[in-house]
């Protein structure tokens, strides 16, 4: 017979096993822990970018037990995507870069984690707002696919015209504010011995860039949106129309610079910097492209695409595409901490972090104002700042990206003579019409 003590030991022992094999109680959801955190889970992060690990200070500081290691590589298809097919991907990942993941595979394989819940918690920074009210205005659509939130897209890119305050100020000239102004500039250029206007002639979609910027300017967001939902005729559109003809000027009054047409970006850039090229479009990411090569005194600025009058739709507005998509695996171990993680990423101190530091601007609202930084990244930050709710976008580039190329090729071709106005839209519908046709093409739509 088992004496009472013996029993008394084996009950003792019995609770101590079963207590270790229970599972740990979650902690409750409160604005300071919206996801219910286990403090002592580690983050898996893997980022293709160094400044995807710049939360990873915050995370810790809030969560001291977990382990937060941040891996940094290139080869995110490579590595990550046997991970996503055995079901054990990380618990955010950040993905730019020639080897990026293509997203819209890995939302039709339904591997995404809908981060709606992300955009309506608490904000980092102040729990009496939620994270998407602290956020550029339309930037999230970029990271939405048929209505659901699947990355949050973590840069905001620039578009305008760049060119040297310096050389400027030395010849006495402004930056135009309409585009008569811009090809009366151009006119000076040409007769002070300098090439007035170049693109990228081997990436023409730069061109078509501005095009399109012109075009919603000219007629307001609807021109775009059409564009986007493959409606019927958006490309014949009057200001479409008017913006392709404008640019066009650059071309019949010899306002481009010799040989555009065979520069690639680098190369037109570098014409740029040696001040032999006195305007060119792209976008703000031109600072750390050409990192080095910049001359310390020629004040890289950036101005914004010029209305065709002064009575635009968007007098305002500005180009701007959020890039650098961010997201939380549908099957990641730690989901709650990969969501938490990213919303400290989408904080204001964050964010400041990697303006000052990347030399680029994010989609937080109003973190980069008031940090020193030279005229390239200053004069991106203000055209931003002035824009407000006027920021102009488009999506049908990622959506459709060989339908894009076309476009782009098209537009090119305009600039190098070889295509008419009227050839140039009705190439441009005629593609866009068979696209909307054609059944194995996944469609987008945008409100």
């Amino acid at each position: 017979m088992l004496r009472r003590r013996t029993l008394l030991q084996g009950a003792l022992a019995g609770a101590v096993l079963s207590g270790c094999t229970s599972e740990p109680v979650a902690p409750p959801v409160s604005k300071e822990n919206p996801f219910s955190v286990d403090g002592n889970a580690p983050v898996d992060l893997v980022f293709s970018e160094e400044y995807g690990g710049f939360a990873a200070a915050a995370y810790r500081k809030k969560y001291a037990a977990a382990v937060v290691a941040p891996k940094l590589t290139p080869q995110l298809s490579d590595q990550l995507l046997p991970r996503f097919a055995a079901g054990n991907p990380p618990d955010v990942v950040l993905s730019t870069g020639d080897d990026k993941l293509k997203v819209g595979r890995l939302v039709k394989e339904g591997q995404l984690t809908d981060l709606q819940q992300l955009l309506d918690a608490p904000s980092w920074d102040n729990p009496d707002a939620v994270v998407k009210d602290q956020l550029l205005p339309d930037m999230l659509d970029f990271g939405s696919y048929d209505g659901t939130q699947r990355t949050v897209n973590y840069i905001a890119s620039v578009y305008g015209i760049w060119y040297s305050a310096s050389l400027f100020q030395r010849n006495g000239w402004e930056a135009p504010r309409t585009w008569p102004d811009l090809l009366a500039l151009g006119a000076d250029m040409k007769a002070a011995g300098l090439g007035p206007f170049m693109y990228a002639g081997t990436h023409p979609y730069y061109l078509l860039e501005l095009v399109l910027t012109l075009a919603a300017k000219t007629g307001g967001p609807d021109v775009v949106r059409r564009i986007d939902n493959l409606d019927d005729g958006a490309w014949k559109d009057e200001s479409v129309t008017r913006a392709i003809t404008a640019v066009g000027e650059l071309t019949k009054r010899g306002l481009l610079a010799p040989g555009t047409a065979d520069y690639d970006h680098i190369g037109s850039q570098k014409r740029l910097l040696a001040s032999k090229v006195g305007m060119l479009p792209c976008g703000n990411w031109l600072e750390n492209e050409m990192k080095g090569l910049i001359p310390q005194d020629f004040a890289l600025t950036m101005f914004a695409a010029p209305a065709l009058d002064t009575s635009p739709a968007l007098a305002s507005g500005v180009h701007v595409a959020a890039t650098a998509p961010v997201l939380v695996p549908d099957k990641a171990k730690n989901k709650a901490g990969g969501l938490e993680y990213l919303r400290a990423l989408l904080s204001a101190d964050v964010a400041a972090q990697v303006t000052s530091e990347s030399k680029q601007l994010t989609i937080v609202r109003g973190a980069a104002d008031g940090l020193e930084m030279g005229t390239a990244l200053s004069s991106a930050r203000d055209l931003l700042a002035s824009a407000g709710d006027q920021l102009i976008t488009w999506y049908f580039d990622d959506w459709y990206p060989e339908f894009a190329t076309a476009a782009a090729a098209a537009t090119g071709q305009f600039m190098a003579g070889g295509l008419q106005q009227s050839e140039w839209t009705a190439r441009i519908q005629a593609a866009a019409d068979k696209l909307k046709q054609d059944k194995a093409v996944t469609k987008y739509h945008r409100d």
